[in-house]
């Protein structure tokens, strides 16, 4: 009998799979639980939590039914034999394109977990809705088997795309508002987080006055679009590519003006288009899911900090994506009135990662799956409450557990300047480094090194305290 490679194997056992059922099950009655939740957010009214269920189980079945009626998709065309067979086989990894695997499934795990956001849910219990979507998309939706990758993707990078969309389209809406800039404030709250859009224009909602919700307001919100041009070389072939580049920071509340109230109360988020260069390329955040402050004095502030944070790095000379936990020390230290300086000092722990695999060792996928850890160290100068310069330096390990066998180190620094040219203009330059280290079991380690540069124009928006006492 011939020896079927570990990636091929079924990895789940049929009473593994029951017992994961079970548990996604076990898991809905905290979408009805009505006890109040310490530290959580403002809420709105009224929930819905049946709704939420409803609209996510009912997003799966118009996307299968899309893809079976209007795009002729013979994998949409599902039966009862195939729900059978994915349940009795169990999950695989599948070969997915590195951008389908790390950011079409958190997005659309993101449409889940919006569901319950826009029916009154909160970040703790639209979690489950996350899972159930995921889950029950992967055994009823396709007729493949499923797939445990796509799992952990849309599960628990649709729970951070998820909090970040929910909260950027509430900062874009303005409850308050009334005409014409009121349905603009609306359609591009939409295009953010599409599933509240929809819900809200359901209800009546757009043009409806009343109070703003507590996530409209983080107390201090940084919007920064930089247009310019970005190069990339690869060290080892020398190969350079140069194309526009489009980029957004977003930088939502501030660990030491606020005390923590709700998870993602404080993020972070980049995102990198390159036209001409690979589309999409970057696509990093960070959420705070917990925050506890540490004795200081005079203008220096110290905190602990437990974060969610998702990655997506889509170069055209390395891929690099994951979901993890961050934790660490975050501290800001007073220069002078106008200046202070920000620190962080954090591990990461790699719930799922992805990179790029010079010796490929799954069917045609050209990247790895694996678990993994890491460290960052940043410093940030700030002046008027704005970044000016900035420095990163950190390092990521990833075990292979779908692929060829191997071990994979990446390093990653950059420096970054920003300066300001009037009110809300300015120039930015940044340089980043990479460095890949991959130590194969049953092949030669492979070594590779990259750099990058970009020259942007900015536009700012900035709201928050720009002095110190």
């Amino acid at each position: 009998m011939p020896t079927i490679p570990r990636w091929r194997r079924p990895i789940a056992s049929p009473h593994l799979i029951r017992q994961t059922a079970r548990i996604a099950v076990a898991l809905l009655p905290l979408l009805t639980a009505s006890r109040a939740v310490a530290g959580q957010e403002a809420r709105c009214t009224p929930r819905r939590s049946e709704l939420a269920v409803e609209e996510t189980l009912g997003l799966n079945l118009l996307v299968n039914r899309i893809d079976a009626w209007v795009f002729d998709q013979a994998w949409a065309r599902v039966s009862f034999e195939d729900w059978s067979r994915n349940l009795d086989l169990g999950w695989e990894w599948d070969e997915n394109a590195f951008g389908t695997n790390m950011f079409a499934h958190p997005f659309h795990g993101a449409t889940y977990f919006n569901a319950g956001r826009s029916n009154c849910l909160s970040y703790w219990e639209s979690i489950p809705l996350a899972f159930l979507g995921s889950w029950t998309w992967e055994f009823f939706g396709e007729t493949y088997r499923p797939s445990l990758n796509d799992f952990f993707m849309t599960s628990f990078g649709g729970i951070a795309l998820g909090e970040i969309t929910h909260r950027v389209a509430a900062t874009i809406r303005d409850e308050q508002a009334t005409g014409s800039g009121r349905i603009l404030r609306e359609l591009a709250a939409t295009l953010v987080d599409p599933v509240a859009g929809v819900n809200r224009l359901i209800r009546g909602e757009w043009n409806r006055v009343g109070d703003n919700p507590a996530e409209h307001d983080p107390g201090a919100f940084l919007f920064r679009l930089g247009v310019g041009v970005r190069g990339i070389q690869d060290d080892t072939t020398r190969v350079q590519t140069w194309s526009p580049m489009i980029q957004l920071d977003v930088r939502y509340g501030d660990p030491f003006t606020r005390d923590y109230r709700a998870p993602f109360d404080v993020f972070w988020l980049r995102a990198q288009v390159a036209p001409g260069g690979g589309g999409l390329n970057l696509i990093e955040g960070s959420g705070r899911l917990y925050q506890r402050a540490l004795d200081h004095g005079g203008g220096t502030r110290h905190a602990l900090m437990l974060n969610h944070r998702y990655e997506y790095l889509h170069k055209p000379v390395y891929q690099y994506g994951a979901q993890s936990v961050e934790m660490g020390l975050l501290s800001r230290w007073r220069l002078s009135e106008r200046s202070r300086l920000r620190t962080r000092l954090s591990g990461d722990l790699i719930v799922m990662g992805a990179i790029d695999a010079p010796v490929a060792g799954f069917g045609e996928r050209t990247y790895d799956f694996g678990p993994g850890a890491g460290a960052t160290l940043e410093l940030v100068l700030e002046r008027n409450g704005r970044p000016a310069v900035t420095l990163n330096n950190r390092v990521e390990y990833l075990h292979t557990v779908s692929g060829a066998p191997a071990n994979h180190i990446v390093a990653f620094s950059s420096l970054e300047g920003h300066v300001t040219l009037g009110r809300s203009l300015g120039v930015g330059v940044e340089f980043t480094g990479a460095t890949r280290e991959s130590r194969y079991l049953d092949a030669p380690a492979a070594v590779n090194s990259f750099g990058e540069a970009r020259l942007f124009l900015s536009l700012t928006s900035f709201s928050g305290p720009r002095t110190l006492p």
